[in-house]
């Protein structure tokens, strides 16, 4: 989940970052942790419809009177619509008339105990606006954007996703299942009977292999060779 941190008191947004970076490692071992950048000036926040980026944001920019409104004012106009954690401190928001839905209201001194509840409606706004394959692992459900998965490998007993990001995650689900959850999505394809790739991070269709983006190498059928080429050549017009 990519977080914001939008506030112009330094130490305030010192201290937040290391409260969420706290709840970040509480979701070590998952998909879940959390990107923060921090931010202390609104035009450089504004820059190239940044927000747009994330799931959540905090915000108390009481430098002067008026800037969270503009601030606001701007989200709007982008389409902005994932949740604002408005902190009061110098300036009381909930005085600002016709706050947007997503506005939801605390007050300063920032401690741990809303940001669990808080950080739960940025997940949901992950998983309302990025399609997501669902998952257990050890039982517990899992959402996993489905481009955070370069491929699916089995060992022969289990399979395994191997993400962007580097991390391997287990999962509880067979072939089966996964031929279900893999169907609809066009970019993923099986090259082999242990192997489901995402062709969006395959960089290259050879006659006996494809070849990943992480420089892992899995073998094909030569009778698989032009329908896997033409699959690749095309990723660019899947969304």
């Amino acid at each position: 989940m990519h977080v914001a941190i939008c506030d112009d008191n330094v130490a305030d947004r010192k201290h937040l970052e290391r409260l969420l970076s706290r709840e970040s490692d509480k979701r070590a071992g998952t998909t879940n942790i959390l990107y923060i950048d921090s931010y202390g000036d609104k035009d450089y926040f504004l820059k190239n419809q940044t927000p747009l980026k994330y799931n959540i944001i905090f915000m108390d920019m009481c430098a002067r009177a008026g800037i969270v409104e503009e601030i606001i004012q701007a989200l709007e106009e982008m389409g902005y619509h994932a949740p604002l954690i408005l902190y009061s401190s110098k300036y009381d928001y909930t005085a600002i008339p016709h706050l947007p839905e997503y506005v939801v209201h605390c007050k300063k001194p920032c401690i741990p105990d809303p940001l669990p509840d808080f950080l739960s409606l940025g997940d949901a706004n992950v998983v309302g606006n990025i399609v997501t394959l669902q998952v257990h692992r050890r039982k517990e459900l899992l959402h996993i954007p489905k481009n955070d998965v370069m491929y699916a490998l089995s060992n022969g007993k289990q399979y395994s996703f191997y993400l962007t990001d580097g991390s391997v995650l287990a999962v509880d689900e067979d072939y089966n299942d996964l031929r279900l959850m893999f169907e609809p999505l066009d970019e993923f394809e099986h090259v082999n009977k242990n192997c489901i790739a995402n062709f969006k991070f395959v960089s290259a269709v050879n006659p006996l292999s494809v070849v990943m983006n992480d420089k892992k190498q899995f073998r094909i059928s030569p009778f698989n060779y032009h329908a896997l080429k033409w699959l690749k050549d095309g990723m660019g017009q899947i969304e």
